[in-house]
């Protein structure tokens, strides 16, 4: 297992490059929040770089980051800070996979890339460390989605809430 300090979640420079069609809705399944994040995406996409240990991964708001806020990003960030084990795929940009597995004041992170040449790579970082990093991140393009008018910051707020209501982000929860 590598110690290390390097992990983050960066947002980088604009991607004007769309390959996919933008966002519809013809069934009118979605909400009016799930349709401006899923816009914001598509019509302000970034490219995301992921550092963790000596790995380094591009991915993009659309379709990856996208992807992990429908799947309620703000709710794994509280289980991993109440002591639940996680897992993040980006499987759209990259065939790529996080388990993270907190223990004590540590959190194991297994990086996984899957497909034809897959590999593994398992890495240990302070769990306060990672929870800041993924909530910054979740905060920063949450932020600019209201900045950019797709969302209220009422529906912002909301949105992350599960983020940071967890008392229990204890160093040590075994105790």
């Amino acid at each position: 297992m590598n110690n290390s300090q390097n992990f983050h979640f960066k947002l980088g420079e604009r991607f004007l490059e769309n390959y996919a069609a933008p966002p519809e809705d013809p069934l009118g399944e979605l909400s009016h929040f799930e349709m401006a994040i899923r816009r914001f995406c598509f019509e302000y996409d970034h490219k995301v770089s992921i550092e963790i240990g000596d790995e380094k991964i591009q991915v993009f708001l659309d379709p990856d980051i996208c992807m992990i806020l429908d799947d309620t990003l703000p709710e794994q960030i509280r289980k991993l800070s109440q002591g639940k084990p996680i897992e993040i795929d980006f499987a759209e940009s990259c065939t790529l996979s996080i388990k993270l597995v907190p223990t004590d004041d540590r959190i194991s992170c297994t990086l996984s890339k899957f497909g034809v040449s897959g590999w593994e790579k398992v890495f240990e970082f302070d769990r306060t460390h990672v929870l800041d990093v993924l909530r910054g991140f979740l905060q920063e393009v949450m932020q600019l989605a209201v900045d950019k008018g797709y969302i209220t910051l009422e529906e912002k707020e909301e949105f992350i809430r599960p983020a940071f209501a967890s008392s229990t982000d204890a160093a040590v929860l075994s105790k």
